[in-house]
């Protein structure tokens, strides 16, 4: 699956296609600007027709690469949350503010007292 994300001026327009031919197809006619209009139609329905002038930009993705750099940043944030509590444990100045407030106590009693 593909993505292609068209900027018109402040608004963005995504359009999503099955195969990367007709995305790169898609892609190519958001490239030129001779002053013409363009019509543009994915595969799920989407229809857009607009002058070339007011075209300011455009992405295209490749999802499932785009599915996986998002499992990566995942990782990385676990790797570095890993490695900040690590620190933090390691660290004197936060261990010792840890054990002035002692260790944290579950009461299995409720603490709301009636007034």
């Amino acid at each position: 699956m593909f993505s292609l994300t068209l900027a018109l001026g402040n608004v963005s327009w995504r359009l999503l296609y099955k195969e990367e031919e007709k995305a790169q197809q898609a892609f190519a006619l958001t490239r030129h600007r001779d002053g013409s209009i363009t019509f543009l139609e994915d595969d799920f329905g989407q229809k857009i027709h607009y002058p070339l002038a007011s075209f300011t930009g455009s992405l295209l993705e490749d999802l499932e690469k785009t599915k996986m750099a998002h499992v990566e940043l995942g990782l990385h944030q676990a790797r570095v949350q890993a490695a900040a509590q690590k620190a933090a444990q390691a660290d004197p100045g936060l261990r010792a503010n840890a054990m002035m407030n002692g260790p944290s106590v579950l009461s299995p009693m409720n603490s709301f007292r009636p007034s």
